[in-house]
């Protein structure tokens, strides 16, 4: 019952999603590929990917901007949560809602608990994000805070001169600088200077 729920709302969302665009146009294939790799990321027990919320994309974003985290945390992260709420506002506001949203490494696990050592399976990882990368083609990367910015500019050299640093949304929660936030975002998707 449940898998054939989750079969239903796939398609609708594909659905959606490709109303009103021509077959075959760049953009379905990188849509396409991307549902393919969310299959598989919520395949994997413990994987999470960035949810859609209108006009968020999450996960599904077909953009020239790839906004990355270094690993998602143990939180169901609903609706209401103020960590969602301050990023996925500030993204609205910046009017990136097509971005790419996504971690490094899919499986959930303790805040920063990559800076203690790569687990086995990073690699495996990493390759997943390499398609992702494949698929997007980026302008540019940015990371969502400092561990995910040191972890991409070790494993993914190959992103330096694309590559960003965003405050990690839930620093600027704990920090309270909501007031702040949008010019940091600003400023790590466009390359300003502030």
């Amino acid at each position: 019952m449940l898998a054939n729920l989750v079969r239903f709302f796939r398609r609708r969302i594909t659905r959606s999603r490709l109303v009103g665009k021509p077959m075959g146009s760049p953009h379905n294939s990188k849509e396409k590929a991307l549902l393919e790799l969310a299959q598989q990321i919520d395949a994997n027990q413990n994987w999470w990917r960035f949810p859609e919320e209108l006009p968020i994309q999450g996960f599904l974003g077909t953009s020239s901007i790839v906004i990355v985290g270094d690993q998602p945390s143990t939180s169901s992260w609903p609706e209401t949560h103020p960590n969602r709420r301050v990023f996925y506002d500030t993204l609205r506001k910046v009017k990136v809602a097509d971005a790419h949203l996504t971690d490094l490494y899919k499986k959930r696990g303790r805040s920063s608990a990559l800076r203690e050592g790569l687990p086995k399976d990073f690699e495996e990882h990493l390759s997943f994000f390499r398609r992702e990368i494949q698929i997007l083609q980026p302008e540019r990367v940015v990371a969502v805070g400092r561990l995910a910015y040191e972890l991409l500019f070790q494993h993914m050299k190959e992103l330096r001169p694309i590559l960003g640093l965003m405050w990690h949304f839930s620093f600027v929660v704990r920090a309270g600088l909501h007031h702040k936030y949008e010019a940091n975002m600003r400023r790590a998707i466009w390359k300003m200077q502030i």
